[in-house]
Order: structure tokens, then sequence, then C-alpha cells
């Protein structure tokens, strides 16, 4: 039985309250064992509700078999992105999250709505108006990073800031799958991946973010920015540390200061 307004509501306002506080909590499913992604959805709805702000896109969690065994989930879900989660320059203030995590990433903006279950990476490919590299700056409100999928979910997905680089055009940047990153961490290489790891292209992650959306009656809209997934491990970003997201295929370079 799905979980009532009510119940849902006082987990949104904790896990709002957690953030707002910067105070890491226990996981959701600790109290209610029996939560479902349906229910983590509602949950996670009615904290962007309660958070408030203008949708900038959206963030694929989970897209990568990399982030899947570090925390344990078995699948990708997806959070939102606001307009206020996105970094202008490359400064993360200190003291703002709770225990920030850095993942590179591609992203990728449409130029038209998608829309349906029966959405291809061809498709996407066609709606595409730019390809970035980025940043994401993931932040649980559990402590530890303790969680369930259905937890992660509830909790946007760990969403908290993003920093997107120069955006290049889907045909200079060529085949997304071999697009390769490397992460630095104050000057020294932490982690590599490729894009094929955004369950097996970022073309292919958006399509399954459309036919996900289209279960609930939603669609992606022209000018959304989706973040397709992490393409190597989440790494801490301590205060006064550095991350530095170096892409190949001329996408560039992306730089995040935390201080």
């Amino acid at each position: 039985m799905p979980l009532d307004s009510e119940t849902c509501r006082k987990f949104a306002t904790r896990l709002r309250e957690a953030a707002r506080e910067r105070r890491a909590g226990s996981p959701l499913s600790d109290d209610c064992p029996t939560l479902t992604e349906t229910d983590a959805y509602a949950i996670q709805a009615e904290l962007l509700r309660l958070t408030g702000g203008t949708r900038t896109g959206y963030k694929l969690g989970f897209t990568s078999a990399a982030m899947r065994e570090q925390m344990g989930v078995d699948h990708p879900n997806s959070g939102v992105l606001l307009a206020a989660m996105r970094i202008d320059g490359s400064d993360l203030p200190a003291g703002e999250l709770i225990q920030p995590r850095v993942e590179p990433e591609i992203a990728i903006q449409l130029g038209r709505d998608l829309r349906g279950a029966d959405v291809t990476p061809e498709q996407v490919a066609d709606a595409v108006v730019a390809v970035l590299p980025a940043i994401e700056v993931v932040d649980s409100r559990y402590r530890a990073y303790r969680f369930k999928s259905v937890d992660n979910i509830a909790d946007n997905s760990s969403a908290a800031r993003y920093v997107l680089g120069a955006p290049h055009s889907l045909a200079d940047v060529g085949d997304l799958r071999r697009v390769e990153v490397q992460l630095h961490i104050d000057g020294r290489g932490v982690d590599q991946g490729v894009g094929a790891a955004a369950l097996d292209s970022p073309l292919a992650a958006v399509a399954w973010l459309a036919r996900h959306l289209a279960v609930r009656g939603e669609r992606l809209q022209a000018g959304e920015v989706v973040l397709t997934g992490g393409l190597t491990r989440a790494h801490a970003l301590p205060s006064g540390s550095i991350a530095e997201a170096r892409f190949g295929a001329g996408l560039g370079t992306v730089v995040l200061r935390h201080r």
C-alpha cells in the first residue's frame, strides 16, 4: 500500500531539515522497511515542493557499474536539478554541504522535448543541442552515505551542486561512448572513466530517463540539461581541495574549488 501524503510530507521534511542544518541522519528505510520506489519518488516530489526553485533539468544516478558497486544498488535512478544547484564559476563555498563528493560526467542539453515510453538513443541524438563536460557534487543527507536505493531516490538522488564546462556540438565530439575522462584532486589523478560507463552511452542514459519519466506522465523539455551519470566512483572533496575533470574528444576541462 502506497505511503499516505502525511507520511511522505514527514519524510520529505526530515530530509529538507537535514540539508538546511547540514546534519546527516539515518536512512528512511530504517523507520519504514517496506518503502517502495513509488513511495520514494513521491517523497522526492514532496521534497522538491518544499525546497522550491526552478527545475533546470535532471540527474541520473548509478548509471555506471562502478557507482552501483560502490553504493550497493542494482539499477539507475533519477533526481531533479534546480537552478540554485548550478555553480557559476568554479567555487563551492566551504560549509554549504554535509559530505560532498565529486563525479565527472557528460552533460547533455536538449533542443526539443522528448517524451514517451519508446524513446531511443537515436531520437536523443537528434534532440541534442549541446554536449558539455561536467562535475557533479553529490551530498547525501544520510550518515556515511549509508542507504538503500529507495532512500537515495527519496533524497533526490543525492543531488547537491554541479558545474558545467563549455558547450560543444555532438558532431564535434563524436561517439560519446569513447570519450575518456581523468579525475584529479589536488593535482593527483584519483580515477578515470569513459562515456560508455553511463548505461553504455550517455545518449542511452537520456533515453532511459525519458522512458522512466513517461511512466509518470512527465517529459524532458527543450533547454533542460541532463547529467548522464558519474563515469567514475564518487570521491570525497574536503574543504580546501580542488577537483579537476579532464575530458578527451575536445570536451575540455572542468575545475571545482571547494573553499
